[in-house]
């Protein structure tokens, strides 16, 4: 079976989505990836590459038609624009392409399992939906406002209630992308936190491999490591189980050799050895890619700040020491220590 995915991204992403396809055909039996260029530069370097199992799909030619998705496009940042487009493209792919399934994934993420396992373990269960919960470390439930699930592997069937859900989502996202969090909106995955209990063909993937990131590696230790192969066991009820993907979220450049991978943020006792594991062998593999770009079609893909990081202002220092007590003026000191370990050179 083809497993069919899709996913989104500019030229200043392609050498991540590049290090996303590698990482496919390393791992995936048999996979189409579809590739919504996000602009014609993207596309044109997509189109002259000619990979075997990409099919990159020109913005111009998405949008064509699509009034609902134009008008929604002129008062939103690009980032939001992005969000937008995500039911978008799974909906363009099955019915444009005909194809029977579709699973969109980010393209900062990488394999080191095939997907299809995933998308099995969907079907055995009989629903038609599937979403990955974020499952964040016990340092991050704050982040819970922002949403339970993460739009990183979604899967949908072409079939008609898997569609009614696919569709309801592209209209919500029509009406409210929003980065601002208002509670009831966040981008395009705040809606999916009712989805369990809304439709009775949704599942949520129980498999502890999809989705381990930043946001909660603090909960994991590495057991061993092989060929790229990363077998972990959970802090609490030492589960044993193998990464399917990674999603190397939020990475920020410092210069050609150095990045601020922005794990540590609020998480303490992180296993630095699985941190290394994972975040040098796949930064030397952009690193790679950028260098190809840069010599071959003149993009520079060196990101130095990510779109979901807002820039908070700052307080006085008298006001924050009098909002708190000596124990979290502590934990403050110890935190901003801790996120020097953010930087890593490779």
């Amino acid at each position: 079976m083809t497993t069919v995915l899709c996913t989104l991204y500019n030229s200043l992403y392609l050498d991540k989505g590049l290090v996303l396809y590698e990482s496919l055909c390393e791992c995936a039996k048999d996979f189409k990836l579809y590739v919504l260029c996000m602009d014609d530069k993207c596309y044109e370097v997509l189109a002259d590459l000619h990979q075997e199992h990409t099919i990159p799909i020109r913005l111009s030619d998405f949008e064509n038609g699509d009034e609902k998705l134009l008008k929604a496009k002129e008062n939103r940042s690009f980032g939001e624009y992005c969000w937008t487009c995500t039911p978008s493209i799974i909906l363009y792919v099955l019915e444009k392409f005909k194809e029977s399934i579709c699973t969109y994934i980010d393209a900062d993420m990488y394999f080191y399992h095939d997907p299809q396992i995933l998308i099995d373990e969907m079907l055995n269960s009989g629903k038609s939906v599937m979403i990955v919960p974020h499952r964040f470390s016990k340092a991050n439930k704050g982040l819970e406002e922002n949403g339970i699930y993460c739009v990183e592997f979604n899967t949908f069937v072409n079939k008609a209630d898997s569609l009614d859900v696919l569709s309801r989502w592209r209209n919500d996202c029509l009406t409210c992308c929003s980065s601002e969090n208002d509670g009831v909106h966040y981008g395009d995955q705040k809606y999916l936190d009712t989805w369990p209990q809304e439709y009775g063909n949704v599942y949520v993937c129980e498999n502890l491999g999809a989705g381990v990131a930043p946001w909660n590696i603090q909960s994991y230790l590495l057991e061993s490591y092989t060929d790229n192969s990363y077998l972990l066991k959970t802090r609490n009820d030492k589960k044993h189980f193998s990464i399917v993907f990674y999603h190397y979220q939020g990475i920020q450049y410092i210069d050609d050799n150095k990045v601020k991978i922005n794990v540590y943020k609020a998480q303490f006792n992180i296993d630095r050895l699985l941190l290394l594991k994972l975040y040098r062998p796949y930064l030397r593999k952009c690193n790679h890619f950028k260098k190809c770009l840069s010599e071959r079609y003149g993009i520079n893909t060196v990101i130095r700040s990510h779109p979901a990081f807002k820039k908070m202002t700052r307080r006085p220092l008298i006001t924050i020491l009098s909002e708190l007590s000596l124990s979290n003026i502590l934990y403050r000191f110890m935190l901003r220590y801790n996120r020097k370990k953010d930087i890593i050179c490779y």
